[in-house]
């Protein structure tokens, strides 16, 4: 049976898995710090709830990879050019893993966001970014805009994912950057994956 396993970078530092628990962007202080509106996140969390409890495993948070322009990206060290050499691994927001019995091909992927009811529909108050890292990319995706009704799970309003060949386990490492749009929590921002496999 194939599944997906949403994981994050943190606890010891190791990959964990997500399970019920929600990715969290807030403002430099903590997990419960507002993000200015306009702009972008300070830190990333992994939550209980809209936010929770911090869920990330002691003083090792989830990995914070700010938008700062279309090719450069900031993940604590400073502005850096966005490429699969500056941005490592174990420095995206997420690890997606993708497994089945057999070995399989993936094809036709896509990483999307939306508002947590309707695929097609962007999340709500917010504008995104995304980058798949280790598919040669160069460039942010925008993959949310709710001012300009970018979002869900459209063509032309989501990441494409790269395709990969015939194996039991696919990974797919992305970073992600967020802002608020306007004042108040912003609760409709889900994500979603969907790929073809044989």
């Amino acid at each position: 049976m194939a599944t997906f396993t949403w994981e994050v970078y943190a606890n010891t530092p190791a990959w964990m898995g997500v399970g019920a628990n929600t990715v969290v962007f807030a403002g430099s202080g903590g997990l419960t710090t507002p993000i200015t509106v306009g702009t972008w996140q300070s830190e990333t969390h992994l939550g209980s709830g809209d936010p929770g409890t911090d869920q990330c495993g002691g003083s090792n948070h989830v990995r914070n990879v700010k938008y700062i322009a279309s090719t450069q990206f900031d993940s604590g060290s400073g502005t850096e050019t966005l490429n699969d050499t500056n941005l490592a691994e174990t420095e995206c927001t997420l690890r997606v893993k993708f497994t089945d019995a057999s070995a399989v091909a993936t094809s036709n992927g896509r990483f999307y966001s939306f508002d947590g009811t309707t695929e097609t529909a962007e999340a709500v108050g917010i504008e995104a970014y995304a980058f798949e890292r280790g598919v040669s990319a160069t460039t942010w995706t925008q993959f949310n805009d709710d001012s300009a009704n970018i979002g869900g799970d459209n063509s032309g309003e989501r990441l494409a994912l790269s395709d990969q060949s015939s194996n039991t386990e696919h990974y797919f490492y992305i970073a992600i950057s967020a802002r608020p749009e306007s004042v108040g929590a912003k609760t409709q921002f889900d994500f979603g994956i969907a790929l073809t496999y044989s």
